[in-house]
């Protein structure tokens, strides 16, 4: 595995462009990362990683602060694997002017997570377009944790019209059904017994909403329930799976998705669910 730290670093490294396949992260990397390179080596000659701590998409100082870096352990995890490349910037090399962003989000970046986190998805696609232009992927790899994510993600590369394989990955859990998160480390170990209540309760919902047919009133009894066990919400809603939208009578292929703090550390997580079993895709 080679370490580059710069643009023209990566440039001379890929002068003889094979396959490849980019894994973008901020570190910290866990079993959910492992399981995109892992679905990677099906695909490509190359497996890149990048680590890098993107500012610009977080909207609090501290959340900035307080992300967990574990460089050195995170190295170690990538060597074993066998990655070719392991693309680790600085800020300044990332970003030596201030970042400019052509591109308009669709509006479904400014609901749900967008909603309570102003430009952080701009911050995401910005860093994003980075890392296409410079590498110019034949694959990427992104969780299904962070939904909301990835379908601006496959909007972008599908405007942009990147030739760019989008390969949306199975969330990793812990054995409670916790999905794994870098920001899951900040949380007390007696923390995530209670941490995990909030898979529980999408899950519950699912069933809830099969009985009564009432999206509004499954996701606020929803709301009541995790507030109820200490959680402060953002939001539980239930949306299209094709596009976020909010769903009409006729869909069947839904998603149901929540974030919301437990003692200051922000969980998302997401349930796929077909409302008519016999229909499902």
């Amino acid at each position: 595995m080679i370490i580059l730290q710069t643009q023209n670093e990566v440039r001379v490294a890929l002068a003889d462009k094979k396959k490849l396949a980019l894994i973008p992260t901020m570190g910290n990397l866990h079993d959910g990362h492992i399981s995109l390179i892992e679905h990677a080596k099906n695909y490509a000659d190359k497996i890149i990683v990048s680590i890098f701590v993107n500012p610009i998409q977080f909207n609090s100082k501290n959340d900035l602060k307080n992300y967990p870096r574990t460089l050195s352990r995170d190295i170690s995890i990538l060597r074993d694997l066998g990655i070719d490349i392991l693309f680790n910037p600085t800020d300044k090399e990332m970003y030596p002017s201030k970042p400019l962003l052509n591109y308009k989000l669709p509006s479904l970046a400014t609901q749900l997570c967008g909603a309570k986190r102003a430009g952080h998805f701009e911050g995401v696609i910005t860093v994003i377009e980075k890392l296409f232009d410079l590498f110019k992927p034949d694959h990427v790899f992104f969780g299904k944790k962070d939904y909301q994510q990835l379908m601006l993600i496959k909007k972008f590369i599908l405007d942009k019209r990147y030739k760019i394989t989008l390969h949306p990955i199975e969330t990793v859990r812990e054995d409670n059904s916790l999905a794994l998160s870098s920001r899951n480390n900040l949380l007390r170990p007696q923390s995530k017994v209670t941490a995990s209540t909030l898979y529980k309760t999408l899950k519950d919902t699912i069933k809830d909403l099969k009985k009564t047919n009432n999206i509004n009133q499954a996701e606020l009894s929803a709301i009541k329930k995790l507030t109820s066990l200490g959680w402060h919400v953002d939001y539980v809603e239930i949306r299209r799976q094709t596009d976020l939208l909010k769903p009409t009578t006729n869909d069947k292929n839904l998603v149901i998705l929540g974030a919301a703090y437990f003692e200051d550390v922000r969980l998302i997580d997401n349930i796929e669910f077909c409302t008519d079993d016999t229909k499902c895709l």
